[in-house]
């Protein structure tokens, strides 16, 4: 029996995990500095949380793990969506430089947008459609 919540969550979550790498990069060779909260929610809720929720999607706690990664993409979507499309700053996708490095920014920023909203979605649709309990038999008794 297959596992399609946690196979779903995990393929969103590397695939978003690697736009982030590349969107970080594009940050620091533009030296686009985020303030410390910023680069707070950025490790936990960008970075971490989605890789505990894919984590927890393949163990008995995978209602959990779903939730965390609507949680996550959620609110990663929203800011986002704030600092690359609506504020003001050098955040913002109108502000990137020509070149390489500003064509990173601006194609990653908007790679974040697409992989949050396909991870909330993901996120929602097993958790309203009760996928969810199909094959949580087969997780590991760890969790």
């Amino acid at each position: 029996m297959t596992n399609r919540p946690a196979q779903y969550a995990t393929l969103i979550v590397v695939i978003h995990l690697l736009v982030t790498l590349a969107h970080g990069l594009a940050h620091n060779e533009l030296q686009i500095a985020l303030p410390p909260a910023g680069n707070v929610f950025v490790g936990l809720v960008i970075v971490v949380a989605p890789l505990v929720a894919a984590g927890l999607a393949w163990r008995r706690r995978q209602r959990f793990g779903l939730g965390l990664l609507t949680f996550s993409m959620l609110t990663s979507l929203l800011f986002g969506l704030y600092h690359h499309f609506l504020g003001e700053g050098p955040d913002h996708v109108h502000a990137q430089p020509v070149g390489s490095w500003g064509t990173t920014f601006i194609l990653t920023a908007y790679g974040l947008m697409i992989t949050e909203a396909i991870g909330t979605w993901v996120g929602i649709h097993f958790l309203r459609t009760g996928n969810h309990n199909k094959a949580v038999g087969n997780a590991s008794p760890r969790a």
